[in-house]
């Protein structure tokens, strides 16, 4: 088994399942009630068992007012669209980030850097990573430490629709927290959340997480660092707060078996899918 969103990963390995943790998946969804479907990511076909009630747990995905820093690192190789699209902003995702002028100040040339975004697998030497350019290239701190992302921020001043915005960016990053584990043999696609009965097998920490944890965003220990924002009342089902995004990922008819389960089981109502705007769509104030 691997981690799929992590396959791509330029550290590599960090798509790596242990055995003890593919007992634990096999376990889980051998005791849970799932949805069989197929499902087409990255241009293939697979096979997909859907843990489908974690879709109904309570997020909020409150990035402006949150200072933990979710974009740790360049999270997959960048492909030809997303260079392309930094290509043609190149003004505005500079004037967020400040990595084209990080990298000028390191002695690389304007043409230097050019060939670096369309050549280099996380657009900059991976030698700067993490000590001359902290974080994602992309990523960019607006106020008080929170960490957004630039490509999603153009996309946004650009008025993009939710599919352009999902286009422009790394898979990873549009589809984060979902987990999904593939099974190679099977060609078979697990998904699931991180929560208090998946947490010894998926690689987020649901524990950490304020907005996929609503216990923890509402600690003491959360609001020393994080005073503002995350309001109890603002935490949606995932389904809800992500409905765009996983309609575009993961397509109409699988988000349509998804709401009608959910419905169906009497997890939700249709007055919960209600949201004065989505995740996708928030813009900073």
């Amino acid at each position: 088994m691997k981690y799929f969103l992590f396959i791509d990963h330029p550290k590599g390995g960090l798509d790596i399942v242990s055995q003890e943790k593919e007992e634990r998946i096999r376990k889980y969804f051998s005791g849970v009630d799932i949805i069989k479907t197929k499902i087409t990511l990255k241009e293939k076909e697979y096979n997909a068992i859907i843990d489908y009630a974690v879709f109904a747990n309570l997020t909020n995905f409150d990035c402006f007012n949150c200072v933990e820093h979710c974009c740790g690192d360049a999270p997959a190789v960048f492909n030809k669209k997303i260079r392309n699209f930094i290509l043609d902003n190149k003004e505005r995702f500079n004037k967020l980030t400040k990595t084209l002028d990080i990298l000028e100040e390191l002695g690389n040339d304007s043409d230097e850097i050019e060939d670096m975004i369309i050549e280099e697998d996380v657009l900059v030497p991976s030698k700067y990573l993490g000590d001359e350019i902290d974080l994602c290239p992309c990523a960019y701190t607006p106020k008080n430490g929170q960490t957004l992302c630039s490509l999603h921020s153009i996309c946004l001043d650009k008025n993009m629709s939710p599919k352009e915005i999902i286009d422009n960016k790394p898979l990873i990053c549009s589809i984060w927290p979902l987990e999904i584990i593939l099974d190679e043999e099977t060609n078979t696609l697990y998904l699931t959340l991180p929560d208090d009965f998946t947490n010894n097998f998926t690689l987020e920490n649901f524990y950490t997480k304020s907005c996929i944890n609503i216990d923890f965003a509402m600690s003491s220990m959360f609001r020393r660092e994080n005073p503002n924002g995350f309001f109890e009342d603002d935490f949606k089902p995932f389904i809800v707060t992500y409905k765009e995004t996983l309609k575009n990922i993961l397509g109409d008819n699988i988000y349509k078996m998804i709401k009608d389960k959910l419905l169906d089981k009497k997890m939700l109502e249709n007055s919960d899918f209600k949201i004065e705007i989505e995740q996708i769509n928030k813009m900073l104030g």
